[in-house]
């Protein structure tokens, strides 16, 4: 018969000494499983960290959260656009637009998010309303895809304006933003003339922003270089997939050039943050609706949306989209570059000096022998062959114009 009290003692013998064994691996354990937030902190921290800002955008880490500091100043933009004129939410003609320099349009924001590090999906998603929702590398912020009536798609609908010199100017401009009040720029798509600078032709996207609720924001290609379609993505713009700074695979929004309202971000899938900007915006309203170097009277961007809006955003005025056709400005200004200063300098308005102008160029992939090269061009060098051929879009220098 087996005797209780000895098997009791045999049992106790047997619990301290797994104790024993095991108290030297308890801590680590215990280490592992409470590291494992900060270290998908430190995977995203590294990828903000490393994504190709421009000069004029400033990136800083404190605990869980990041923070980004701007001018709202774009690196392209048109020479001038269509400005709605007062009184006017959407413009359906030329009647309803005055052209106006950029100068007159533009001004420099003192922007200053602070968002999640470690974004998570929410149980709702939240609409995306009035406003900033987003802020891109080149320290421009990103909208919604609706205009001030809260229907109209920017990039669907455009009205255009002829100059003296017989050059045509839209409401919106081919980076698929524009002016807004209080001289605030925006986009309403994917911007090619960022994209163009951070991205490979051919290759995928790189980290374009950082959406409102910590969630990064890319372009449209895959790591195969292909375009991602809008029936991929879900009803926000987001999708889980391979990026080539989480080559394992991450939650992210796609901004597309696609004419629909799904070329922007529709709604945001995690918990917005409380996001604020630091210091009024320029050009403030003025009596009439009126906004000193901004775009008129325009309400914001508040189209047919899923439950849950932002509401509007500190800082910012209300304005429509705009699409088509210009050419664009370059703003002379440093490579991309990681700051970890906290504010940038304020700057004064935009002084350009250099217009571009978005042409369609054909490009080569050329083969001799085991040699490949790509070209911009309608043949082959000399020796050879063509291999495949697309349309790209380039950005042609044309003229200089007066500084305004």
């Amino acid at each position: 018969m087996t005797n209780p009290d000895a098997q009791a003692r045999a049992h106790s013998r047997g619990t301290k000494l797994l104790a024993l064994l095991l108290a030297p691996v308890l801590p680590f354990v215990l280490s592992i499983s409470m590291a494992q937030p900060s270290n998908a902190a430190s995977a995203q921290q590294t990828a903000i960290a490393q994504a190709a800002w421009f000069s004029n955008t400033k990136i800083t880490f404190s605990g869980d959260s990041v923070s980004v500091a701007s001018d709202g100043i774009p690196n392209w933009t048109a020479a001038k656009y269509a400005k709605p004129n007062a009184g006017i939410v959407v413009p359906t003609s030329a009647n309803d637009v005055t052209l106006d320099l950029v100068g007159n349009l533009v001004s420099a924001q003192k922007l200053n998010f602070t968002l999640p590090l470690s974004p998570a999906k929410a149980a709702s998603v939240t609409s995306t309303s009035l406003g900033p929702i987003g802020i891109l590398v080149n320290g421009a912020v990103v909208f919604n895809p609706y205009e001030g009536d809260g229907k109209t798609v920017a990039v669907t609908g455009n009205v255009y304006l002829t100059d003296s010199d017989g050059v045509k100017w839209g409401f919106l401009d081919q980076c698929n933003g524009h002016p807004g009040m209080g001289g605030m720029y925006h986009y309403h798509g994917m911007p090619p003339c960022v994209t163009s600078v951070i991205d490979k032709s051919g290759g995928p996207s790189h980290i374009l922003g950082i959406a409102f609720d910590g969630f990064l924001i890319y372009g449209d290609k895959d790591m195969s270089g292909k375009v991602i379609a809008s029936s991929q993505l879900d009803s926000c713009n987001g999708i889980t997939s391979p990026t080539p700074e989480f080559p394992t695979g991450v939650y992210h929004y796609v901004l597309t050039e696609e004419k629909s309202n799904r070329s922007t971000i529709n709604c945001l899938t995690g918990t917005p943050a409380a996001t604020k900007s630091s210091g009024p915006q320029p050009g403030g309203p003025q009596p009439g609706g009126q906004q000193p170097g901004g775009m008129g009277a325009m309400p914001g961007m508040n189209g047919p949306q899923q439950s849950g809006g932002m509401g509007a955003m500190p800082g910012m005025g209300s304005m429509p989209g705009m699409n088509g056709p210009q050419q664009p400005l370059t703003q002379p200004s440093a490579a991309p570059k990681v700051s970890a200063s906290a504010e940038p300098a304020a700057s004064p308005s935009p002084s350009y000096t250099t217009l571009y102008k978005a042409v369609k160029a054909t490009q080569l992939i050329c083969q001799k022998g085991k040699t490949k090269k790509t070209v911009i061009s309608s043949v082959c060098p000399a020796g050879f062959k063509k291999v495949s051929s697309k349309s790209v879009t380039t950005f042609v220098e044309t003229k200089a114009v007066v500084n305004p």
